[in-house]
């Protein structure tokens, strides 16, 4: 039952991330074209001001429920590459590891007034690449 609860937070955390970021990739960007970029950038902090008290708590809780997870498949007894699942588990946390450390980085940027650093600004389209792969390899590990 815990691991179904903890199954149920996971997806809807996922769709609000990726959703999110998916948002900020191909639609927002749009603004950049319709308005004067004064105009567009007010837009998108209205929008970003509103994400920033909800993607917090959604990645959070989609790392804790994920680390639940993975911990059924990957542990002491079961082994920890023993199986292509097991393997796929890994290569998934990785890829995870990389957008948790944009992520955190990212809001300690926002939350000190600092500029991240140039190639952050691609961030959003390189978290959607990673995150289409992790849901890629989700559905493949239970093929494998």
């Amino acid at each position: 039952m815990a691991y179904n609860i903890a199954l149920i937070i996971h997806v809807f955390c996922a769709i609000f991330f990726v959703g999110f970021i998916f948002a900020d990739v191909f639609v927002l960007n749009i603004l950049d074209k319709k308005y004067n970029t004064q105009k567009a950038e007010e837009i998108k902090q209205t929008i970003y001001t509103k994400g920033v008290k909800i993607y917090p708590v959604c990645v959070l809780l989609l790392v804790l429920s994920g680390g639940y997870m993975f911990s059924k498949y990957v542990n002491s007894t079961l082994g920890y590459f023993q199986t292509n699942m097991q393997i796929l588990l890994w290569i998934k946390l990785f890829l995870v590891l990389g957008i948790a450390i944009g992520v955190l980085y990212s809001l300690s940027c926002k939350f000190r007034q600092k500029k991240p650093m140039a190639f952050m600004k691609h961030f959003h389209l390189i978290a959607l690449i990673l995150a289409i792969i992790i849901v890629i390899l989700a559905k493949v590990m239970f093929w494998v």
